[in-house]
């Protein structure tokens, strides 16, 4: 049985969407720093990504998001993943209602059309795994 997502958890996602969708280089950007931080062996996590995006190209304006808001990152992480399985070596996150929503649905609907490497965080983790979907 598919999960149904809470109005809270869907407001979330989607406003990251609207960011992503109104600060397209600033995300471009911070993919690549976690991408290079991935290959150098470094893990990215919620509470340095504000550090790391600094020391890392972005300006104090552009990372000031993430700073504020760890929601925002929750979201992003995620879509990092689904984009590029292999973040899974840097970017690790414990489940939470924020996954019961249809990610890549609501990408496209907001963000616009965009290819996903995994439709699903499950089916991300088996790219990555090297299992048969």
């Amino acid at each position: 049985m598919a999960k149904v997502a809470d109005a809270r958890s869907q407001a979330l996602v989607t406003r990251a969407c609207s960011w992503v969708a109104g600060n397209p280089a600033t995300w471009a950007k911070l993919r690549g720093i976690c991408y290079r931080l991935m290959l150098e062996g470094h893990v990215v996590q919620r509470d340095n990504v504000y550090t790391l995006a600094c020391q890392n190209g972005l300006t104090v304006s552009e990372a000031a998001e993430f700073k504020r808001d760890h929601n925002l990152w929750s979201v992003l992480s995620r879509y990092m993943v689904l984009q590029r399985p292999s973040m899974l070596a840097a970017i690790s996150f414990r489940t939470t209602p924020i996954d019961s929503v249809d990610l890549v649905g609501t990408w496209q609907r907001v963000v616009g059309p965009t290819p996903f490497a995994a439709s699903t965080l499950a089916e991300a983790q088996a790219i990555y795994d090297g299992r048969p979907l």
